[in-house]
Parts: structure tokens; sequence; C-alpha cells
């Protein structure tokens, strides 16, 4: 039984260290700094040492008080842990979990949330807007961009609170892209939604051991919440609200569990509506928290033929029906209220998902594979084969509906972050198996098997531990760039020829040289390193872009480089930008494949991200619609034979076209 816990784990962990394909291992992944790893390795022990002691002694029924310290210590150290395990990627993880909540690219819920100012006319032209939203939030309903939305509601009234957070926080809304143009109380609202969420995902330990408590008892519910906590993806998922979502699933069985054991017609009504609502939560906040409904609905089912094997079936049939309206109820008062048009977002959301081309094979094994990673896969090995007769109706529930997901391919990938609430279903069933109780509060182990429990509980525990160290020093899931006062100040290069052109209308962005390579060949790769400085004293309000176009003259007709994005690989929008700091930022091209020999001029030049426009040129030798030409020129030589053979394969990216181009303006898609 060991050897069947243990052997996953050993080879997820084995493939971590040693195999840099991504066969079994679907993310980027990165050598840790050492004292960050360590640290979060001596936490990682510290709670397993804690978790043992109390899992040995904890009763099958505890007192309030003691509950009340248990989940306290749960809280207390998940987010100590956290913090750690946020500090493998973040040399200040506070400041880095900032960067995370405000970034448009790792989430966008606050850029979009803290802009709305009437609800119902926001809520009403929703779906037409979705696909102008960033990459997450134009496949999500409106529910958490509300969340932020509801900050800035409650912080309205509190103007000198906003006022005092505010000149703090701001600096890290940069990645926000249009922080300048927000009040105090909406860059406030963003510490609401990192608080939010933080406590929310923590309050998902919390719920799990009330659910486990009422199936099982004490015991089982205490191992479970201790071992909710060093899961990698309770932990590496800092600041993604997918972790959260494990309220819903938790609040859901709790209420199967009411609806089933009422005692009377009236509370059983009550908890099948309050199950409507909790659904309607879910599905509000991520139409991908839909199969929530699933796990819920095959675990209901099973339930009653627990216990009532379907005699008292109209009764039965009378709670779903009135389920069934606690879910619809609140999305027809949305729709009727506000005009919300759930049709039109469903199918916006589907249809940007779905783009995200994924083949059937082998993803439908790598997309549960990657959640077991997240959830433990100890824990998920326990949970999918070892549960059946402790518990049999959440593991047919949990294991159907994933089943279900994988078969049917509607995933598309990140399914170890957005199936997160799968998570403590995997915990609950881990901790109910571990408990060493066959089947409940009544029955007791057999002889010569309590002995055993001891030694399985360190084991599992062992596992959990050195796969969340492993994962977590090793894997990179969440990337929005890099936060400003890490950057190095650049050295500028021997060989850089230096520049006197400057951006803006005060000549804020100074661009202070370029170093190229001057003689290229058709179809040949380089690289254009810029250096920049921001000459003020004040941070840039316009995030920027930076264009580059290789051209036959100044004025730009025939073109044979066409490239642009935001500064340092994406990762230093000029909203964030320090001043007086030295900027390098490189910029890879491609010559086109049919370029004419001859001479070609450099163009550079910025513009607006969100309207096109160029920014002003305020000092340059020569510039042409805002468009700067460098001072050296790239030569562009015959190529070889064999060359040009092989490059004539190649489609031409000679662009014609005058006006600023966006070809090669993509995010880099994250899986």
């Amino acid at each position: 039984m060991a050897l069947v816990i243990g052997l996953p784990t050993a080879i997820y962990v084995a493939a971590l260290l040693f195999d840099p394909s991504r066969t079994l291992v679907l993310w980027e992944r990165a050598a840790p700094p050492a004292l960050p790893l360590m640290l979060l390795a001596a936490g990682l022990l510290a709670h397993a040492a804690v978790a043992l002691i109390l899992m040995a002694r904890t009763p099958a029924v505890l007192s309030q008080w003691q509950v009340t310290l248990l989940l306290a210590y749960v809280v207390v150290a998940g987010v100590l842990l956290q913090t750690a395990a946020t500090h493998i990627v973040e040399p200040f993880p506070l400041r880095g979990l900032a960067f995370r909540q405000y970034s448009d690219f790792t989430g966008g819920y606050f850029t979009v949330g803290v802009r709305v100012d009437d609800l119902r006319a926001w809520l009403g032209r929703f779906a037409q807007e979705m696909e102008s939203y960033n990459v997450h939030a134009e496949r999500h309903p409106p529910g958490l961009p509300m969340i932020f939305w509801a900050g800035v509601q409650l912080l309205r009234p509190f103007p000198a609170l906003a006022g005092a957070l505010a000149p703090t926080l701001r600096p890290l809304a940069c990645f926000d892209l249009r922080a300048a143009t927000l009040d105090d109380a909406q860059i406030a609202a963003g510490l609401f939604g990192i608080l939010a969420e933080t406590a929310a995902a923590w309050l998902v330990p919390v719920l799990t051991f009330f659910y486990v408590r009422r199936v099982a008892d004490d015991r089982a519910a205490a191992i479970a919440a201790l071992l909710y906590l060093p899961i990698p993806g309770a932990l590496m998922w800092a600041s993604q609200w997918d972790r959260s979502f494990g309220l819903i699933t938790m609040a859901g069985l709790l209420l199967v569990e009411r609806l089933v054991h009422a005692r009377s017609i009236r509370r059983g009504l009550i908890a099948a509506v309050a199950l409507g609502v909790v659904l309607f939560v879910g599905v509000w906040m991520s139409f991908g928290n839909l199969p929530i409904a699933m796990i819920c609905g095959l675990y209901a089912l099973a339930r009653i033929w627990q216990v009532d094997r379907f005699r008292s079936l109209p009764r039965w049939v009378a709670q779903g029906i009135v389920t069934l309206l606690g879910f619809v109820g609140p999305w027809a008062a949305v729709i009727a209220l506000a005009g919300f048009d759930l049709p039109g977002a469903y199918a916006t959301a589907m249809r940007t998902h779905l783009a995200l081309e994924r083949d059937y094979w082998p993803f439908v094994v790598w997309h549960p594979w990657d959640l077991f990673t997240f959830a433990g896969l100890p824990l998920a090995t326990i949970a999918a084969l070892l549960t059946w007769r402790r518990a049999p109706a959440l593991t047919l529930a949990w294991v159907a509906t994933i089943a279900a997901q994988s078969l049917l391919h509607v995933a598309r990938g990140e399914t170890g972050r957005v199936w997160m609430y799968f998570a403590p279903v995997i915990v609950g069933l881990a901790g109910i198996w571990l408990s060493g109780r066959p089947s409940g509060r009544d029955e007791a182990c057999a002889p010569g098997e309590a002995s055993r429990w001891p030694w399985l509980r360190a084991w599992v525990v062992g596992l959990v531990v050195v796969q969340a160290t492993a994962q977590i020093g090793l894997l990179r899931v969440i990337g929005y760039g890099a936060d400003p006062l890490t950057v190095p100040d650049a050295t500028l290069p021997a060989n850089l020829t230096p520049t006197n052109i400057r951006f803006e209308p005060n000549g804020e962005v100074q661009l202070l040289g370029y170093v190229v390579k001057r003689a290229l060949a058709p179809g040949e790769s380089a690289t254009l390193d810029l250096y920049w400085k921001l000459d003020s004293d004040a941070p840039l309000s316009t995030a920027r872009k930076v264009f580059i176009h290789i051209a036959d003259t100044p004025e730009d007709q025939y073109r044979i480089v066409n490239q642009d994005g935001r500064p340092a690989n994406w990762t230093l929008p000029t909203t964030c930008w320090l001043p007086g700091r030295f900027i390098h930022d490189p910029h890879a091209f491609t010559i086109a494949a049919d370029a004419r020999p001859g001479e070609y001029v450099v163009l550079i030049g910025l513009y607006d991200e969100f309207t096109g426009e160029r920014a002003f040129v305020h000092t340059a030798q020569v510039a042409v619609a805002n468009a700067v030409a460098l001072p050296e020129r790239i030569i562009i030589t015959h190529s070889t034979a064999n060359e040009a053979i092989t490059k004539a394969s190649r489609p031409s990216s000679v662009n014609r076209r005058g006006a600023p181009s966006r070809e090669g303006s993509y995010r880099p898609m994250r899986t």
C-alpha cells in the first residue's frame, strides 16, 4: 500500500529533477534561489512535525476551543507557508502578491472591476465588451471583477483611509498600465482584493474541516485540514482566485448533507435553495465552475441512495426542483434587472477558451495529471484508489466528474489551477482514509491495524512535503513581469552606439544608445539591444510599446522587419520604470526571407498600448511620423545558395504599409 501511494510521487519528483522534457512536467522550470528554498523546506518540515503530532493526539471528538485553536493554526500557518512559497519567485513576497493582483496580465479583474461606474449598465453591456478585456477577464462572467467594484464602493465613504493607502499601493499598480487614471479609492480596492483572495483561499481548509467532521469525525477532519496546507496548488497559486473556488465545492457538499439529513420539509427546502444559490455564486465567478454542480449532484444521488434508497422519491424530486430554482433565480434576476446577456457571455467565454487548441491525446491524461500534481500526488492516489469503501459517495462524485471533464476534452490547459475546486475533495478523502476509521464514527479499527496508521500518515505527509518542496522550488507558474526594484541598473556596453533621442512632450524617455549587428542576410535573425532611461522625477503615466521597423527609407514604405512589444521582453512596461534607472531592452527580429540586398534604415518609436497613437519625438536627428531613424544603417547582403533554397519556402514577412503595425504584439500564451 505504501508503495502504491508513493510511486507516483517518486516518478514525478524524479522527472522534476532529472527529465528536462515536458512528458510529466507541463510547466517551465528554473533553478530556485538557495535561501528562499531553504526557508520553504524548513517551513514545510516544521508544519509536518506539528501536523503529525496533532494527528496522533487528536481524539475523535474535539471541544470547541480545540477546534478554534486548530483552525487558527491552519489559517496562520497557511499564510506563512504561502509567503515562503511566494518568496521562491518574488524577492519581496508581499510586493509580488500586489503586482499579481493589479496586473492586467495575470488576472485583469482589478483592471476591469475598478473602472465600473454604473454596475447595472455595465452588466447590460458586459457580453458585448468581454472580448475587449484581457486574457482572463474575457473568458469569465462578471463575478470576479465585481469583487474589485465592491472594494471601491466600500472605500468610497472613507476617503482618508483610501488616501492613506494609495501612495504605497500606487507604485505597485504599475502593471495595470492605466493606473495613473485611477483615484485613491480605486487604487486601494486592489488591497481589498488581495485580502479577499487570501482569506477565501485559506477558508477552504476550514470548510473542509467542517464537511469531513460531519461525515466522519473530528480526527479525520483535523487530518484533512492539516494535509491541505502543504499541497502545491494552495501555495503556488497565491493571488489566483481559482484556489478559493474550493469554498463553493465544500459549501455545496455541506448543504447536500443538510438536505439529505433534514429533519423537516422546511429545513430541506431551505438547504435546497441555499445549494442552488451557492452553485450560482460559483458559476457567476467562473463558467469553469459548472462541474461543481456535477460533483454535488452525483454526491446527492449517492447519499440519497445510501440513506433512503429513493423510497421518498417525490420529496427528493421536489428538493431537486427547488435547488434548480435557487440556481436559476439569481440568473433570471440579473437578466431581468440589468439586461445581462447570459447566452452571449457564455458563448464568448467558450469561444475564446476553446480557441486554445490542445490535442485530445495526450491531454486527456495530462489534464487530470496536472491537477493531481497540484493537489498532491499521494493524496490524489489515495482519493482515487483507496477510498471507495470508506467514502463511496464522495469518491464516485469526484472521480466521475473529472473523468467526464477529461474525456469530453473541454479543458484547455492550466487544469492544475482551474480545477483547484477538486483539491479539498481530494484532501478530505485522504483525511478520512488516514484517520484509520473504516466507515465513520462508530467503527473501530481491526485488531493489529491501529499501529500502522501513524506510519502511513508519516509516510504520506513526508511524500507531500518532498513533492511540494521540489515542485514549488522548480516550477514557474505565474508571470506578470519583474518587480522594478529587482531589475538591475543596466550597464552600458563598450560597443554601444550612443544616441540623443528623447520621446514624450518633455523628453522624459531617453534612448541612451543601442547595439545591433549591421550586416545581415535575408532570413537571418538578430537582436537590437536598446538602452533607455526615464529622465523624470515621476513615473510615466502611459504604457508604451516599442516598435522596430527596418525599411528602405525613413518614410517606411518597403519594410523588411516589423517587430514590437513591451520593453525588456514583456517584463517591464514603461509605467513601471523607475526614474533614473538604465533599462536594457532587447528585441529579437528576423529579416524577411525575400528582402532585397542593400542599405536599410532602422526606425524605432513608442506607441500607446491602448490607442495605438505614437509617442511624440522630442529630440532626434531624423524623425518621420514620430518614428526615429537610428544613426547607423543595416546592410542586407546576398544569401548563399543553400540559404536561398531553405528560405524560399518561408512566407514573406515584408510589410509594405507605412502605418504603425502591431504584428508581433502578442502576449506569450500561458497554457
